[in-house]
């Protein structure tokens, strides 16, 4: 039996960095990463394989287009350069004429070497058991049923032997469908004991699954004035914010690396306050780079009326400089500068206000729905070694409607 083995370094900037890089960025740094890879080997004197082994199509999802203009820049690139060929695993191993040998092989999965994910919790244990019962009373009842009975109740107990069901059973992984995917487990194991003429077992009627689906994001519902200091959450002082938690467990895709936990934003009179909450114990071990994205949009118009760009630059949990540019990078302030509207803190949070007049607000005083389409959008980002680590929302933007507190409690009501 021949083992390729996957390259975790380059199949996770695949999977988690290169779907918020630009495509050309993106493709340039996969060839660079794949030459790295391979340079020890060559200069050795041997071939060298590097293989790129992805978790089914999960990435593509996070990408522009599907990822097809990063993949057509990728592809573009390997085709023009001299000593890189794409290859089949295959052939890779018919090539390849110095193949070691192992003596031994550990049992495990892509996920820390181990089983965790899908066994030991509760649920995941009610799940192989009742996946077991049933494997058990079809080898006592298929040969007493017909040809086309027992083929039936075989390939849905196939369907249920995959083991991205136990993915979403457990403390590890949720989603909004988590309710979905039990039922559809059951549904399968019943099944099994239909195609043979049984009644399936009454704990196939109970949900296996216990888990709710998380609320994760919430609108504003009044006015903020929180004071911007970094090293302190005050409590009543963000209440009414726009905020979003990222619920970490609702993934199909597992490995990466998070920092951010919570993003908060929220609107006065006259500022926009925006706020980052960091993982318990889990900071950047090295320089980054904390970037907010904010854009204005009015009524009915094609794009935003104006687009700011907040980067502060950051090590050891404190800022070194930040800059805000507006569009064609548009200097608006710095942290070399005098701008008394503005702040910018890096301490235990993340935290900045600056005039909500930069981004050309217009607000009706009557107004009492956001029906004009007023409104701003912010997302939040860290980036590391100039590539994208961590992103609040993970999709989409917080949305702040511009209209006044009034107005914006009547909706929360």
């Amino acid at each position: 039996m021949h083992l390729l083995f996957r390259d975790h370094t380059i199949s996770d900037l695949i999977g988690f960095v290169y779907s918020g890089m630009p495509a050309q960025d993106a493709a340039n740094h996969l060839m660079q990463s794949i030459r790295n890879a391979a340079e020890p080997v060559l200069s050795a004197g041997h071939d060298a394989v590097v293989p790129v082994i992805l978790d089914g199509e999960n990435a593509w999802e996070y990408y522009p287009a599907s990822g097809r203009e990063f993949l057509r820049r990728f592809y573009d690139a390997l085709g023009s350069t001299p000593g890189v060929e794409a290859v089949t695993m295959s052939e890779a191993i018919t090539r390849h004429h110095e193949k070691s040998q192992l003596t031994s092989l550990v049992p495990g999965s892509w996920i820390h070497a181990n089983f965790n994910v899908w066994i030991g919790a509760p649920e995941d244990n009610r799940a192989w058991d009742y996946l077991n019962h049933a494997r058990e009373f079809y080898a006592l009842n298929a040969a007493r049923a017909s040809a086309e009975q027992a083929k039936l109740a075989f390939e849905e107990l196939l369907i249920a032997e995959g083991s991205d069901w136990n993915w979403w059973y457990g403390p590890e992984h949720h989603s909004a469908n988590d309710r979905d995917f039990d039922e559809l487990y059951r549904k399968h194991l019943s099944n099994v004991y239909q195609a043979l003429g049984a009644t399936p077992p009454d704990y196939l009627a109970q949900p296996i699954s216990g888990g709710e689906v998380r609320l994760i994001s919430v609108p504003q519902t009044a006015y903020i004035h929180p004071s911007i200091s970094g090293d302190m959450v005050r409590y009543f002082e963000w209440m009414g914010a726009a905020h979003y938690t990222a619920d970490r467990h609702d993934s199909a895709m597992h490995g990466k690396q998070f920092f951010l936990d919570a993003a908060y934003a929220g609107i006065d009179e006259s500022n926009v306050y925006g706020r980052l909450d960091f993982c318990q114990g889990n900071w950047p071990e090295s320089e980054f780079d904390l970037v907010v994205n904010i854009e204005s949009w009015f009524g009915r118009e094609a794009r935003p009326r104006r687009a700011l760009r907040l980067n502060a630059a950051a090590i050891d949990r404190r800022i070194k400089a930040w800059k805000i540019s507006g569009p064609a990078d548009e200097v608006m302030a710095t942290s070399d500068g005098n701008e008394q509207n503005v702040r910018v803190v890096l301490r235990r949070n993340f935290e900045f206000k600056l005039p909500l007049a930069w981004l050309g607000r217009v607000r009706n005083e009557n107004e009492a729905d956001g029906s004009s389409g007023g409104k701003l959008r912010l997302r939040f980002s860290l980036w590391q070694n100039g590539l994208p680590a961590d992103a609040l929302p993970v999709e989409g933007w917080i949305d702040l409607l511009l209209i006044s507190s009034e107005a914006l409690t009547a909706l929360a009501h």
